[in-house]
């Protein structure tokens, strides 16, 4: 059984392709339970998703666990634009994006537990309508990442857990705009960006736990080619292309209170360095493109923070209802406001219900984010209108399923 739930979650993982719509491009879809709970899963970090959340929560782990899942999204928004005074108003096309997560976690010993996951930690989506206004900036784009992310956690005292890991992330890019020299298309991807991870778990009693994660900054040096349609160049402008892709440091800490053995309330926090993210700049090596500057592209981000509260309750022993709720800031300055990312600030309300039977659980949750109002007309960003983003709202529903052994 063992051997099969493993391969299960090994072909799960590889046959999808994770991308997604975020703020910033920061992704917390790594399980149905931590979906449901707002991510207040750090203090918690009570089963095989902790690898993700707070590997250093593995060492509460019995004996092995697996856990796989998807996530699905499905994002709108609406953008106004403004030229020759008029306003035109443009609805982001309708997709679904699934994501994908696997973990495996197993006890070595009475002090040392092994965690591996599979999970998205950033993704981006969109794709806008043909010859909309803002084509220029953006006709569509698709970033996805997986980690690859092994662990080892260490059981100091009986109520001090300490864990460390390594991040390997792999990334592509595909991106189109209809430029004033022909419908330019990019595609790049890295060979494999590494970072590490490091955690800590603290039960202060049967009652209180607190949690804390670091994960650090991986650089993805992209290589790729570009290539031009209906161009009035022909093909004198295509030719390959690199640029360096820079996911930031973030913080992670919470805080669980269990007044009972069935109920549990966490608070949290989530501090992304955003502000390293400064220029995302693609080289072409083709001198009569790189001539025109098209490769510039200026950010200068700034650090973000998320803040989330959660309830778990388990009304009987093969049942656990869920709910939270996360507020979460913009790394995006007006100045530099553009159509990769059309959002300013989210909100994310979720709920969700487990079901539990001998060594199996299955997890489901729903989550509606809201995104506020993104203003562009101060924005210096090549192809960006005066205007604005709007009604933004993504839903997004997953499950997971969990087999202890």
């Amino acid at each position: 059984m063992k051997r099969l739930v493993v391969l299960m979650l090994a072909g799960l993982l590889t046959m999808l392709t994770p991308e997604a719509k975020a703020e910033g491009f920061a992704l917390y879809e790594w399980g149905a339970r931590g979906s449901a709970l707002a991510n207040g899963m750090v203090g918690r970090a009570d089963d095989a998703s902790a690898v993700a959340h707070n590997p250093a929560g593995i060492t509460q782990l019995a004996g092995g666990q697996v856990m796989a899942g998807l996530a699905f999204i499905s994002p709108k928004m609406l953008i106004d634009t403004v030229a020759g005074g008029v306003t035109t108003t443009t609805r982001v096309n309708r997709h679904y994006y699934t994501i994908p997560h696997g973990f495996y976690t197993q006890q070595l010993s009475d002090s040392v537990w092994f965690g591996f996951g599979m999970f998205t930690r950033y993704g981006l989506g969109n794709q806008y309508e043909d010859n909309w206004p803002g084509q220029a900036n953006l006709q569509d784009v698709k970033l996805t990442t997986l980690s690859l992310n092994p662990n080892l956690a260490f059981k100091v005292t009986d109520s001090l857990s300490l864990a460390v890991g390594l991040e390997g992330q792999v990334a592509r890019m595909i991106m189109h705009r209809n430029t004033p020299l022909g419908y330019m298309e990019l595609r790049g991807k890295n060979t494999l960006g590494v970072g590490v991870n490091l955690a800590m778990h603290y039960k202060f009693n049967e009652q209180w736990a607190a949690g804390f994660s670091y994960r650090s900054a991986i650089n993805h040096k992209v290589k790729g080619k570009n290539k031009f349609y209906n161009s009035m160049y022909g093909s004198l402008l295509d030719g390959s292309l690199k640029g360096t892709l820079r996911t930031p440091d973030s913080f992670t800490a919470g805080v669980t209170y269990k007044p009972m053995d069935n109920l549990s309330f966490e608070v949290g926090g989530v501090y992304t360095v955003w502000s390293k993210f400064r220029n995302f700049n693609i080289t072409f090596n083709n001198p009569l493109l790189a001539a025109t500057g098209a490769g510039a592209s200026h950010k200068n981000w700034r650090d973000t923070w998320l803040f989330n509260i959660s309830v778990e309750y388990l009304p009987l022993d093969w049942m656990a209802l869920r709910a939270g709720f996360s507020y979460e800031t913009s790394p995006i300055p007006a100045g530099t406001a553009d159509y990769m990312v059309e959002t300013n600030g989210r909100r994310r309300y979720s709920c969700g219900v487990g079901f539990m039977w001998e060594n199996w659980t299955l997890d489901l949750a729903y989550t509606m984010l809201r995104s506020r109002e993104l203003d562009y007309n101060s924005s210096t960003a090549a192809g960006v209108l005066p205007g604005k983003s709007h009604h933004g709202i993504t839903h997004v529903g997953s499950f997971s399923v969990g087999y202890k052994f």
